[in-house]
């Protein structure tokens, strides 16, 4: 065994400890990455009943001094919140629909209102918030599934959208109290205000920006923080999230050029899930990528462009294959990704559009990989490989678009 590292039984693991090596293979674990940093009781608690044993890496371990004060930090922090899926996708996903419309109102007005130097109705983003909060919290997958329905022609209102979903998602991910969420909502949903005082023909240039260009780009999270905070009144914190969302951990961001430790949670927050929604949508300057790569991408700038341990967590989150993906399964059959199973994620539930042939179904069907029926076409059932949106001609808004239970046959789903 390599130095630095010992092999310790499953009722010896504390928070801190890094884990290298499992005692079974990784794949057939919850754990997205092979060696992880424990963070949360729930972590030892899986290991326990998966493992006998673990190999961790003192190295890479926080060390009993900084273990002993993030536990007291801990002590004093909020309870981690557990919340639970009060909805089905097939329940929730016309709710969701309708959620999203009334908030595409909201934005597309309060943008108008901006753009005309009037004052936003603060009372109806209070409410699009605080639905969209309700809605994440019964279920997020029918939520996040819809930020994959991009729009060019409508890219800002749609960004700030599905910059909020995925940020509130998130935050359910990681257990944040609903008030703290309704904070982080408002500012996400607000987080790119200051584009509407940048001129047009410098967002959608579809070429390289000019220094005097890049300038102004670079000048929209100040002109965000000056609209919420100085001219309609809302909290630091909120502003603070418009203010900061393209700060970067190893400072090399902007407006102000801040190091992690200066950048808040909810403002590292908003810029993971900025960024994935932006690399994934098509732009005027660069098309959109599927999701799965995206996130394989973000992953590999953990180093200099993020927190590393929250981007594992927002990975955690939406899972390898994130709902709205487009996938092939090794049938051959085509489906869209409807849910992620957290403790086996790379087995979704997946809705089955086209058959072995690229035939349609119809109805669909709904496909839990995670518990294959015993039919024995399904035994081995697996997804081989993530389609480009638009693949074998399949338009997922028409399929996420309100799909009602009665629609789908259901195969393999308990």
């Amino acid at each position: 065994m390599a130095i630095g590292k010992i092999q310790i039984h499953v009722s010896q693991l504390k928070l801190g400890m890094f884990i290298a090596e499992l005692d079974r293979p990784w794949l057939g674990t919850p754990f997205l990455f092979q060696g992880f940093r424990i963070q949360r009781i729930e972590e030892i608690d899986k290991l326990k009943q998966l493992c006998e044993s673990v190999v961790i890496d003192l190295e890479k371990s926080v060390h009993r001094k900084r273990l002993l004060a993030a536990a007291n930090d801990a002590d004093k922090a909020a309870p981690r919140q557990i919340y639970q899926m009060a909805s089905s996708f097939e329940e929730e996903i016309t709710t969701a629909n309708e959620i999203r419309a009334n908030t595409q109102t909201c934005v597309d007005q309060l943008f108008e209102d901006v753009e005309h130097g009037r004052m936003i109705d603060l009372v109806a983003v209070k409410r699009v918030i605080h639905d969209t909060v309700d809605g994440v919290l019964r279920n997020p997958d029918a939520h996040m599934s819809l930020t994959q329905l991009k729009s060019w022609d409508q890219y800002t209102a749609q960004h700030s959208i599905n910059v909020c979903v995925l940020a509130l998602s998130f935050a359910r991910h990681l257990g944040l109290p609903r008030a703290e969420m309704e904070m982080l909502g408002t500012g996400a949903l607000l987080h790119d205000i200051g584009k509407l005082k940048t001129p047009l023909e410098v967002l959608n240039k579809p070429g390289k920006l000019t220094e005097e260009e890049f300038a102004m780009m670079k000048a929209h999270p100040v002109h965000g923080r000056e609209l919420i905070e100085k001219r309609y009144g809302l909290s630091h914190h909120i502003a603070d999230m418009a203010y900061s969302h393209h700060e970067r951990i190893a400072g090399g961001g902007y407006p102000r050029g801040l190091n992690g430790h200066e950048i808040s949670l909810w403002s590292k927050i908003v810029a993971i899930v900025d960024v994935y929604d932006a690399i994934t949508s098509d732009r005027c300057y660069h098309k959109g990528m599927p999701p799965t790569e995206a996130l394989t991408k973000m992953y590999g700038w953990r180093i200099k462009d993020f927190d590393g341990e929250l981007l594992e967590q927002f990975i955690q989150c939406v899972g390898i294959y994130p709902v709205g993906s487009l996938v092939e399964l090794t049938t051959g059959e085509v489906g869209i990704v409807i849910s992620v199973n957290p403790d086996s994620r790379l087995r979704p539930k997946v809705d089955l559009i086209l058959d072995t042939n690229k035939q349609p179904y119809f109805p669909t069907r709904v496909l839990n990989l995670a518990d294959v029926p015993g039919d024995e076409a399904y035994a081995h059932c697996a997804i081989k490989d993530v389609l480009k949106p638009g693949a074998y001609g399949i338009d997922i808004s028409d399929h996420l678009a309100p799909m009602q239970s009665a629609k789908a046959k259901t195969i393999g789903v308990r």
